[in-house]
């Protein structure tokens, strides 16, 4: 056992790559054990004594255990750049999030944070547009960005998909996406469907005025298949691609992003399944690390949680995520467990407010998150009274309202769609 991994005096260098963890050991191992075979573990150690090990390099290599809170079950350990293929998301979470989470010697393990160097930043290009960029594509400065998801999520053929987008967009909505597990099913072609509602969306730009964006789902079951689906997109004239992030896998978004340089498309990260090892507070990885490691792989804007919608999703959180979107330097919080980072110039992704949203949520999202967000309604939207168009119209109502410092009951009086909108979704 290797206790010399504990060194509080340890000043991290420019060089390591920080961590900090949640450690709950188990039944008769006390605190600092654990904490030392978890760090030798995603190093340089094993689980007994071993001879091969160079003392000159475990020397060099050693993991830095140099914050220690046992009551709060907290430490954070350094690890030098020399471990880690710098430009290699796969290989960082083999060691900092792998076989450690299964080791009998805690009953429960949760990497809260991480803080890349420099060294590592430098090998990722970031996102290719990010917030400025979408804001450029989009033309909109001033104001949160209005989205929706196609409702049902399965269910339509393309036509009627299209239809569903087209009115989503003369409605007033700048965005329109695919849902999670609509990708490529005999109903609904993913060539069929982004041919239909790619002209459908020209159309409502001519007819708006407004640039609209369609964000069509390419995750398949190999990065083969959605680089072609890629492809097919951008012969469309598309600006947008989504990719749900977590079944497809870290290596395959690389690949997607390295691809976009060619296909100069936005990408939009869906995080569904990031709850199977995010949602427990005392064991896997923080959405936190999720989103930070999509911005160093270079997608464009996530999905954040909306605080006052139908999804998991604590406020503290909530902030915490837009900040490490659109921040260029995230301030340490010793409280909400965040690690300090520079971004060194990495854009910044655009955060997304989705899940259960509706017109009258507006004033609290526009009061939550200012201006840099992106709304996004499903039901929201199509389960409008008048139907999707009224519901899109709503919405931008409802955030022109916000933005005036005018109540919704008041701009409703003279607002036929938001009235509606009130009377069925405020609480009574």
């Amino acid at each position: 056992m290797r206790r010399d991994y504990i060194d509080t005096d340890y000043n991290p260098k420019d060089t390591d790559l920080t961590c900090e963890f949640h450690i709950e050991p188990s039944a008769g191992v006390n605190f600092e054990e654990a904490a030392t075979h978890m760090a030798g573990e995603s190093s340089i150690d094993s689980w007994t004594e071993i001879v091969t090990l160079s003392p000159e390099l475990a020397a060099r290599l050693k993991p830095h255990i140099f914050y220690v809170d046992e009551k709060a079950q907290t430490v954070r350990v350094a690890y030098s750049e020399e471990l880690f293929e710098l430009g290699s998301v796969p290989q960082v979470l083999s060691a900092v999030a792998g076989n450690i989470l299964s080791m009998k010697i805690v009953d429960n393990l949760r990497l809260q944070d991480v803080s890349f160097p420099k060294s590592m930043l430098q090998e990722f290009k970031g996102p290719k547009f990010g917030l400025p960029g979408i804001r450029k594509l989009v033309n909109v400065q001033y104001r949160p960005l209005i989205g929706s998801i196609v409702k049902p999520k399965v269910g339509l053929n393309s036509e009627k998909h299209a239809e569903v987008a087209y009115n989503s967009f003369v409605g007033g909505c700048d965005l329109v996406k695919d849902d999670e597990n609509l990708t490529n099913q005999k109903f609904n072609s993913f060539e069929k469907r982004a041919e239909l509602t790619l002209k459908l969306a020209e159309k409502a730009e001519s007819e708006t005025g407004e640039r609209k964006m369609y964000l069509c789902n390419i995750t398949a079951s190999t990065c083969k298949e959605m680089i072609s689906r890629m492809n097919i997109l951008k012969d469309l004239g598309a600006s947008y691609a989504m990719i749900d992030i977590v079944p497809v896998g870290w290596t395959a978004l690389q690949t997607l992003r390295e691809e976009s340089e060619d296909s100069g498309l936005v990408l939009h990260a869906h995080r569904c399944m990031h709850s199977a090892y995010t949602r427990n507070p005392r064991h896997g990885i923080s959405m936190v690390v999720v989103a930070k490691l999509c911005r160093l792989i270079g997608l464009d804007q996530i999905h954040i949680g909306t605080i006052v919608g139908k999804m998991h999703g604590e406020k503290n959180e909530v902030l915490i995520l837009r900040d490490m979107c659109a921040l260029d330097k995230i301030p340490a919080d010793e409280s909400q467990h965040v690690l300090f980072q520079d971004w060194e110039g990495l854009k910044p992704m655009f955060p997304v407010a989705s899940g259960g949203l509706a017109p009258t949520m507006i004033p609290n999202l526009y009061s939550i998150f200012g201006k840099e967000v992106i709304m996004q309604f499903g039901g929201g939207i199509h389960a409008h009274p008048m139907g999707t168009a009224a519901g899109a119209t709503a919405c931008r109502q409802a955030l022109e309202a916000s933005i005036d410092g005018v109540s919704l009951q008041e701009y409703a009086k003279s607002h036929k769609e938001l009235e509606v909108a009130l009377g069925k979704w405020l609480e009574k």
